[in-house]
């Protein structure tokens, strides 16, 4: 039996202890504003471009952390100078984000999706929930009422397009369309957010599901058919468990318990067939059909993958019982903490190799900043809490018996569940 408030401490320890400095002491630019997206092992800047994503992101994290963990006045201080060289620089005239900026704020790059502008909307709301300013609600909400709408008309016009090159639609959209939903909740009508909410959902258990295998899909084509090919087969790890653990936001909200019992029985799939027996360690990539990855960096283990996988398991735990939960918490828990940490410096290593050691002499870079870290850590600290007060474990095999079997769970059960709201 895992000692839930004994690991939780471990999780507090390394958020506020390791990774919150790293980001608090290096990241800031102090003479441009906004945040260093490239920093080496000991914070150290590399010199280059803002990606908006990245900055978005950590105003978010930060701002969440102000609000929902300890309250530091540091730490809304650290997102509102984020957040003003965001709000300044990060959008055109009609408030479509742009993917990258130089240092001083100058648009080098479009966004080609709505992610970047996913997260700017994510920042903005929880800054009004930090600060009660509704000129960050309005901001939220003007952004969102873009990103939506553009969102929608490429679905639409990408499902319609017959002939031409292969187009393919990638999961990472509808997985954070669906956070920027629960962020966005309290600025928007019911029925317009519980609209949205069905078109996400949709996407995400309709469409890249697939159904043979309960694991969601990378890449899929417009019309949401499966393509056999090495980026069709695809299995992101990492992406995967972050869909998990916004649905399971989504179910803790709703109480919509089928589903969270889908999503776990997701993660023990996804922790089985991304396992490295050789190493230890969640790989980077999966085959869904086990076939040989070509992928050079597929049994990379990156700490923003494992973290998200402890998040999503620790919460299918707390609200399904799933008796497999713990022994994959502790697994992959043991692996992370005894590579990832940095016993020297602060901050934590980015990606372990075969040989368990470091691969970059870097702590940030254009893919992967402070979000999943920051996020996961204290999510999975919070709900080990909770795990620590739940019943014996003789429930688990009767809430079990409602595990439904076979097809998966539509869209619209969500509506046809009371929400705590």
């Amino acid at each position: 039996m895992l000692d839930f408030r004994k690991l939780s401490a471990d999780y507090q320890q390394a958020l506020l202890r390791q990774v919150v400095p790293f980001w608090l002491n290096h990241s800031r630019d102090e003479q441009c504003g906004g945040y260093f997206d490239f920093l080496t092992s000991d914070g150290q800047v590399v010199e280059g471009d803002k990606i908006v994503t990245l900055q978005a992101q950590q105003v978010w994290a930060f701002t969440w952390l102000y609000n929902t963990f300890d309250g530091q006045p540091a730490w809304l201080d650290h997102a509102y100078k984020g957040a003003t060289f965001l709000s300044e620089f990060a959008h055109d005239e009609k408030l479509n984000s742009y993917e990258q900026l130089d240092r001083r704020g100058r648009p080098v790059a479009p966004s080609a999706n709505v992610v970047a502008s996913c997260s700017a909307v994510m920042a903005y709301a929880q800054l009004h929930r930090a600060t009660d300013d509704d000129g960050w609600a309005m901001l939220a909400k003007q952004v969102f009422s873009g990103l939506f709408q553009q969102w929608e008309t490429t679905h639409t016009e990408l499902a319609q397009t017959i002939g031409g090159y292969r187009q393919l639609r990638h999961l990472g959209e509808p997985v954070l369309l669906l956070k920027t939903l629960l962020e966005i909740r309290p600025l928007l009508d019911e029925e317009s957010w519980h609209e949205k909410i069905e078109s996400v959902l949709h996407a995400l258990l309709r469409e890249f599901l697939d159904r043979r295998t309960g694991i969601l899909r990378e890449h899929m084509l417009p019309d949401g058919s499966f393509i056999n090919t090495p980026e069709g087969r695809r299995l992101n790890v990492g992406l995967t468990f972050q869909a998990a653990n916004f649905l399971l936001d989504l179910c803790a909200e709703s109480g919509n318990r089928k589903l969270a019992m889908q999503v776990a029985s997701w993660c023990i799939r996804m922790s089985e067939v991304a396992w490295n027996e050789l190493s230890g360690g969640l790989n980077q990539y999966a085959d869904m059909k086990g076939q040989p990855l070509i992928f050079p960096d597929w049994n990379q283990r990156w700490a923003w993958v494992q973290v998200e996988a402890l998040s999503a398991l620790t919460k299918s735990y707390f609200q399904t019982h799933h008796p497999e939960c713990p022994k994959w918490i502790k697994r992959i828990h043991d692996f992370t903490f005894q590579y990832f940490p940095d016993p020297k410096l602060s901050g934590w290593h980015l990606v372990i190799g075969q040989q368990n050691q470091p691969l970059l002499p870097a702590k940030a870079i254009a893919t992967t900043g402070c979000f999943s870290l920051i996020r996961c850590l204290a999510e999975t600290a919070q709900t080990l809490i909770r795990c620590a007060q739940l019943q014996p474990a003789g429930r688990h095999s009767r809430l079990f018996d409602d595990l439904p079997k076979g097809d998966q769970f539509p869209a619209t059960d969500f509506n046809n569940q009371k929400t705590n709201k």
